[in-house]
């Protein structure tokens, strides 16, 4: 099929080719509805195991995750992430996090980046060598609940949202946006709700309508229900994708240049 047919998603393609695909997932994890679960148990990383680019599975000489003071520590200084070794469908993920002082290699001067992926799948670091491939809402200075897409177009992962085209971006407006697919990371993302059109990517960039906390701590939830996910920030609605063509999968958060803070990881079925 060409960039010019329709993925499975039923809707027309911005960019890239989808193929299906089968995958072998590992056992769902058994959740109650409203009980909240911990995923974090504020002491070590149980229940967690660790990438870091080019030194692969739980390999983190310079401590890249480590834990303390109730907090999951990040220290931004090589990429990689920290994946749940069960996956989840049909939840409900809140945490909280804030920014350290620490910015590393090539985003020294950008915003601090990192991220939550969800429906992750596949191998440890099969992209870029970094992360499993996998649905993200964005945790970055000036972007918080922005989608992104973490795969190539030959990995057939694919989400929907209604936006507004700037030259700048493409923005969620549930009211007068218009639906739009993308099918892979090079496509762009779908940014949130509340998102400054002359955002740049430096260092502490702050958009005249974020609503994360500047200075300290900010609760971000992701709901995942079906073939839809919705993004809160510090409890306002900030995006929605749906149509996704995942719908579970293993949780991962990212180092991504820039130290971070996470704390009260929480699930829970809906």
């Amino acid at each position: 099929m060409t960039n010019n047919g329709w993925n499975r998603c039923g809707k027309k393609w911005i960019t890239g080719v989808a193929f299906g695909c089968c995958f072998v997932f590992a056992a769902l994890a058994t959740l109650h509805a409203g009980e909240p679960v911990s995923l974090f148990n504020g002491k070590n990383l149980d229940g967690w195991s660790v990438w870091v680019r080019d030194r692969g599975l739980n390999n983190d000489p310079k401590g890249v995750f480590t834990v303390a003071d109730g907090m999951i520590r990040v220290s931004g200084e090589e990429y990689g992430g920290i994946t749940t070794d069960e996956s989840f469908s049909n939840y409900r993920i809140s945490l909280e996090f804030k920014w350290g002082d620490e910015t590393w290699g090539s985003r020294k001067n950008a915003a601090k980046d990192s991220g939550l992926l969800i429906h992750s799948f596949g191998k440890d670091g099969q992209f870029g060598g970094i992360w499993m491939l996998s649905v993200e809402a964005n945790i970055v200075q000036g972007g918080m609940g922005d989608f992104w897409i973490v795969g190539g177009k030959e990995d057939g992962i694919c989400g929907t949202c209604k936006v507004r085209k700037t030259k700048n971006g493409m923005i969620f407006d549930p009211g007068k946006g218009e639906l739009v697919t993308i099918t892979e990371n090079g496509a762009g993302c779908f940014r949130n709700l509340y998102w400054d059109e002359n955002w740049t990517d430096t260092l502490d960039v702050r958009g005249v309508n974020d609503v994360d906390t500047q200075d300290g701590w900010t609760k971000m939830e992701v709901v995942a229900e079906g073939k839809t996910m919705k993004v809160y920030v510090n409890g306002k609605f900030v995006n929605e994708v749906t149509d996704l063509n995942r719908d579970n999968g293993r949780i991962q958060l990212q180092s991504e240049g820039a130290e971070i803070f996470f704390r009260n990881v929480t699930i829970e079925s809906l």
